[in-house]
């Protein structure tokens, strides 16, 4: 791949600055500052506002990656939990197929497009992955801390006869 900047190369908004910058921090919150039901809940909005944003960027990287009008393309999906809650989770579907397609089967896909769109959808890849771990982490921290506020504790005893 050359160093030129190519239109091939859409990065607008789903990968602006990422990996580059200060190794800080995007915010920091020292723990001694979180005590009580009003720093929980300073702290839940955070995870809330972060899940959000995790969101947001996951629903442009699909858009992006759909309109290059490739044969494969990633897209947002939501999945709505027993616990009441939405994951959303950045699936590789081939044009013309329902079903998400496994990684290796998207990768086999990428090796027919030529090989600067393959380089896109590699990024593409990558960031798709990190992106559906930043939703697991920042949806089960906010789920933990809004059982803490409800409950008193993270871990809630079933209590049945048997």
């Amino acid at each position: 791949m050359t160093d030129r900047l190519s239109d091939l190369d859409r990065r607008s908004k789903a990968f602006k600055g990422k990996g580059a910058g200060s190794p800080e921090p995007a915010m920091a919150l020292p723990v001694s500052r979180i005590a009580g039901d009003a720093g929980m809940r300073v702290l839940l909005r955070s995870y809330e506002h972060w899940l959000e944003d995790t969101v947001t960027e996951m629903q442009t990287l699909a858009l992006e990656s759909t309109t290059t009008g490739l044969d494969v393309s990633l897209r947002c999906v939501r999945i709505a939990l027993a616990s009441g809650a939405t994951r959303h989770r950045l699936d590789w579907f081939v044009r013309g197929e329902p079903h998400a397609i496994a990684g290796p089967r998207a990768k086999q896909c990428f090796n027919r497009i030529p090989a600067p769109l393959r380089a896109y959808l590699q990024q593409c890849d990558a960031r798709a992955k990190e992106l559906n771990a930043l939703e697991s982490v920042f949806r089960y921290a906010a789920s933990q801390i809004t059982m803490y506020l409800e409950h008193g504790t993270v871990k809630v005893r079933r209590i049945d006869g048997t």
